[in-house]
Formats: structure tokens, C-alpha cells, sequence
């Protein structure tokens, strides 16, 4: 096809619970299985038992037998200096996350049989903007090259606007592992327009696995001096119920304990007693986007459903009475994100298929300057002064005049931030910038301030005072939770260090320990047998060729089972 690029684009999902990969094949969106042929692959990374790294399910089985080298959820930290501890390993979130995205990189690549780099990666629409930069310094150190970042409610809604492909009004409602997402979406003759985003960026299933679990252990104030003992076992009961009760009214679960039995039975309306805080807290992020939109309940035609999360009855019900109406879940919930980042990564690779879809954007966030306010002779501080406001389509450049406030002041130092508090302290500090300027009365001195927007929801700050040439730029670093170029490089290091050989890779290895049993087993003909594909599958684990492997391996597991099943 003349109009498709010579190379392909990745479409991830990176997921607080499950993460997916997609590419745009054939003219639609293709979700590629792992190496366990499955397309969601959980987003949990580990340590085995000889201190190698692990990723996705080998990682998730040991999720709760070895929590100290097991670890999930680790989405939360993006943007933050907090750490997590794998055994006597320290990573940040972001290094966390691109041992996740490797993993997810090399099944694309087994499957294709060759390498493929570029990547569209999917955020949270309320991601701010150290989180949003934390995700493509993820991308870099798995070795990406992360060419957009994606609202996750923006992808669902490319997928479901394929589906429907007609003029369409709808909410797109995306409670995932860690995430809460809304956006209103205006499709009209192939525009898919996102006209106002909102969220809660620490409200998602997790939560509601935490709330069960304080609920398990008010029950028996006796556990309490040995909670962090049991936590494992007790978030592995509390997620069983949660599923559970998806399924049933009331679920029950026991564990024996310091030779002691206890049990538990929940309900469908303890559930909702519990989580009763969680479901208020999905109501304000809809009215904040519906207001932003000037939309009303009428306006839309359908609400639709995104996340894992929303699979529980208790937050569909809590939907159906919001809207009053029963949204729609036509598309498998855990992998609409990962379908619609195919799409995105087919309109990057100009597709034909795609020529008439148009994709629009909004900024989640307002982004603004510390300002002083003077009344009289006194001057008050840390106010904020929003230059782009939010929910303003993508991308967006405005500029802001703003003058000097004392006499012969030599600089100004230009403070950046995002969010819509009144003041500077409560919102998010993004960087600043020292102005030089000629000292000169109160208010002779003026700059202008530019402030740029782009469509991966990053900032670019420009000023410049009136009558100079020069122009100071905002690199956004040394910003609290964010990564320097110092930190990258050595982070850079360290994760090559933990790169694997095929050969020693966990499903590698037990499939060359169990042909290593079956060879002891048997006997004459058949050991020899054994011992021919074990050889040809050393030979194409040292070959490193994932396409040779991926082959290899499926003809080992054939052999294997066949031989298994005759055995028993």
C-alpha cells in the first residue's frame, strides 16, 4: 500500500493492572500475544528464585508467596521519587515500568520475527506533566522511541468511534487498576473530537481491593498486630471477593492463621457500604467534564465503559443511576485502550484506511505562572495566574504579558505550574526560569511569556522582555519526582545489566528443566528423541533469533505434552 510507512508503530497500554500491545495490520487494530499467548499481560515485575528478573504472569503467581521481590500497582509512582524494593535491587517507578515495556517489546518483536521501535504509549487523561514525562522517560529506558503519548479515555474512544463510525455524543467512563478517566467525546464525519477530560488519578480497582481488605481485618481486631504478615494473603482474599461478587450475591473466604480459623462472608450490600466513599468520588470528575464541555446528560447518546474495573455490578450500577440510563460495554473493557493505541499508531504510519479520521485532544490541566498581587504598599505572593486554561484543544500556544513590581529589579524568576488552585501551593510545580532584565522603575520592564502546549500533553515556556532579542527557554528538570539526564544514564546502565539471554529467561528454563526430567525418565529411542529437540532448542536459544526461539518453543511444548500425556 503506497500510503502506509515502511515501518510499523506499537500501540501500548500501559496498564496499573494488566498492560497490552497492539499494531495496525490489514487496515484494523491487532492486539499481539505474549509468549503465554495471551494478549493482556499483567504489570507486575519480580525476582525469581536465583535473582533473575521476571515480568508479567511468571511474575504475578508470586505476587502474594513473595511479596518482598514481587511488585504491581507501581503506575501510582510515576513522577515521584519513591522507590520500589525488589529483594536488595532499588528502582524507581519509571525503571519499573520499562522493564514492563521491554517485556511487552519483545513479544511484538517474537512475534513479528524482527525489531520494531517506535511506540505510542497511553497515560491517563489526568496525568500531569512530570507523570506524562516520567512515561516517556520509561519509554527511553526500555529502549522505545516513544513518538506520541496517548490519553487512555482518547484511545478507547478511537476504537469505539471505529465501531460506530456515525455522528455520536458520548462519555467515555475508564475506571482502571489506579485510574479514574472521564472524557466527552463529539464524533461528527470522521472528527473524533474530545471536548473535556477530568479524573482522579488515585481512584481505581485497587482501591476497592483496599477498602474489602480493611473490611476483612475490622472483622478480627486480632489480626491487626500481624497485618503486615498477612497482607499478602489478605489483598489475595479481598481481590477473590471483589471478583467474586461480580459473579454472586455474597462470596465467603477463610485462612488458618497462628492455629487459628477465620472466616469471612460478603455480601453485595456490605460491598456497597464499604466502597460507598469510592463510588462519591466517581461523580466529581463528571460533573467537572461535563461542565467543561457545556454538555448535558441529554446531550449524550451513550456512556461507555473502560477499565477492568468496571466489570463490578457495584460501579456499573453506580453508572446506570448517575446517567440514568445502562451504559455500554461493547468492547472488551481491559483491552479498548490497547485497540485504540493500534489506531493512533495506524494514523502515525498513514494509513489509506485512516484518511478520513481525525483525532482532536484537550489538556487536561490549566498551566499557569506565581504571581504577586499588590494592595497599597504591601504585596501578597504565590498566587496563580493560569496562561492556558484547561480543556483547551491540543496543541495550543498563548502568550501572557506580565511586568516587574519593584524598582530596579535585575531579574525574574518565572515560576511554572499546572493545575486550577488559587494558589501556587496547592497546584503542581513544573520549573522556572531566571530572567535577566535592566534594573528600571515598577512596571517599565515588561516580558512576554509564551507558553506551548503539544499533542503528548507536554510544556514548552518561551519569554523574552520587550526591546531584547533573547529568548529564555524552560527546560523542565530538577523538578521534584522527575529523573535527570544524570539519573537516565546511569538508570540506562543498570537495566542493561539486567538484560537476559534467552536461554536464561524463566519459561526457557523450565522448558529445558523439564525436558531435562523427561530425558532421565526414558530409555533407548526415546531418549535419544529428547535429546535432539533439547539440542536444536539450545541451539536457537543461543542464536537469540526470537523468531527461531518462538518456533522452537512451540515444538518443544508439542513434544512435551505428547510425551506427558502418554507417561500418565
Amino acid at each position: 500500500m503506497d500510503c502506509l510507512a515502511t515501518h510499523l508503530v506499537m500501540g501500548i497500554d500501559l496498564g496499573t493492572s494488566n498492560s497490552a500491545v497492539s499494531l495496525w495490520l490489514d487496515g484494523k487494530s491487532v492486539l499481539i500475544p505474549n509468549l503465554q499467548g495471551n494478549v493482556l499481560t499483567p504489570s507486575v515485575v519480580g525476582l525469581d528464585d536465583e535473582g533473575q528478573i521476571i515480568v508479567g504472569q511468571a511474575a504475578h503467581e508470586r505476587l502474594q508467596s513473595h511479596p518482598n521481590i514481587t511488585k504491581a500497582s507501581f503506575k501510582r509512582y510515576m513522577g515521584t521519587d519513591a522507590t520500589i524494593t525488589l529483594g536488595k535491587l532499588v528502582f524507581r517507578a519509571e525503571e519499573v515500568s520499562a522493564l514492563l515495556l521491554r517485556q511487552l517489546k519483545d513479544d511484538v518483536e517474537a512475534w513479528l520475527g524482527y525489531a520494531v521501535k517506535d511506540a505510542i504509549i497511553t497515560v491517563p487523561a489526568y496525568f500531569n506533566d512530570v507523570q506524562r514525562r516520567a512515561v516517556k522517560t520509561a519509554g527511553q529506558l526500555a529502549g522505545l522511541n516513544v513518538v506520541r503519548l496517548l490519553n487512555e479515555p482518547t484511545a478507547a474512544s478511537l476504537a469505539f468511534g471505529l465501531l460506530e463510525n456515525k455522528e455520536h455524543k458520548y462519555l467515555t467512563f475508564d475506571l482502571g487498576g489506579g485510574t479514574f478517566d472521564v472524557s466527552i467525546i463529539d464524533m461528527f464525519e470522521g472528527v473524533i473530537e474530545v471536548c473535556a477530560s477530568s479524573g482522579d488519578v488515585r481512584l481505581g480497582g485497587d482501591d476497592f481491593r483496599e477498602v474489602i481488605y480493611q473490611w476483612m481485618l475490622k472483622k478480627y481486631p486480632e489480626l491487626h498486630k500481624d497485618q503486615f504478615l498477612i497482607r499478602p494473603e489478605l489483598l489475595k482474599l479481598a481481590e477473590h471477593l471483589k471478583l467474586a461478587l461480580s459473579q454472586a450475591p455474597e462470596c465467603y473466604v477463610s485462612m488458618h492463621w497462628n492455629e487459628s480459623d477465620f472466616e469471612w462472608k460478603m455480601t453485595e450490600q456490605e460491598l456497597a457500604t464499604c466502597c460507598q466513599p469510592l463510588l462519591a468520588r466517581l461523580q466529581q470528575p463528571i460533573l467537572q467534564a461535563l461542565h467543561d464541555s457545556r454538555f448535558s446528560l441529554n446531550d449524550l447518546d451513550d456512556i461507555l465503559l473502560v477499565g477492568g474495573a468496571t466489570r463490578m455490578p457495584l460501579v456499573r450500577q453506580t453508572v446506570a443511576r448517575l446517567f440514568g440510563r445502562f451504559p455500554r460495554h461493547d468492547l472488551n473493557p481491559d483491552e479498548a485502550v490497547a485497540l485504540g493505541a493500534g489506531v493512533q499508531a495506524g494514523m502515525v504510519m498513514a494509513d489509506c484506511a485512516l484518511d478520513d479520521i481525525v483525532l482532536t485532544d484537550v489538556m487536561p490541566f490549566s498551566l499557569g505562572v506565581d504571581t504577586t498581587k499588590q494592595h497599597g504598599e504591601r504585596f501578597e505572593f504565590g498566587y496563580y495566574l493560569p496562561i492556558i486554561e484547561r480543556n483547551n484543544f491540543l496543541p495550543i500556544s498563548k502568550m501572557q504579558e506580565l511586568s516587574t513590581i519593584v524598582d530596579n529589579q535585575e531579574h525574574i524568576l518565572l515560576k511554572v505550574y499546572q493545575g486550577e488552585a488559587r494558589l501556587v501551593k496547592d497546584n503542581v510545580f513544573l520549573g522556572e526560569l531566571k530572567i535577566d532584565i535592566p534594573p528600571r522603575p515598577a512596571g517599565e520592564v515588561t516580558i512576554e511569556v509564551r507558553f506551548t502546549y503539544t499533542v503528548d500533553g507536554l510544556l514548552e515556556v518561551e519569554c523574552h522582555y520587550q526591546g531584547s532579542p533573547k529568548v529564555y527557554r524552560l527546560l523542565i528538570e530538577k523538578v521534584p519526582g522527575q529523573m535527570s539526564e544524570t539519573q537516565i544514564s546511569a538508570s540506562l546502565a543498570k537495566i542493561a545489566g539486567l538484560k537476559q539471554h534467552p536461554r536464561d529467561m524463566p519459561e526457557n528454563r523450565e522448558l529445558l528443566a523439564r525436558c531435562s526430567q523427561l530425558y532421565e525418565f526414558l530409555l533407548g529411542d526415546d531418549r535419544l528423541w529428547v535429546d535432539k529437540i533439547t539440542t536444536e532448542f539450545e541451539i536457537a536459544l543461543n542464536s537469540q533469533d526470537l523468531r527461531l526461539i518462538a518456533t522452537f518453543r512451540q515444538q518443544v511444548v508439542q513434544f512435551l505434552k505428547r510425551y506427558e500425556r502418554d507417561l500418565h
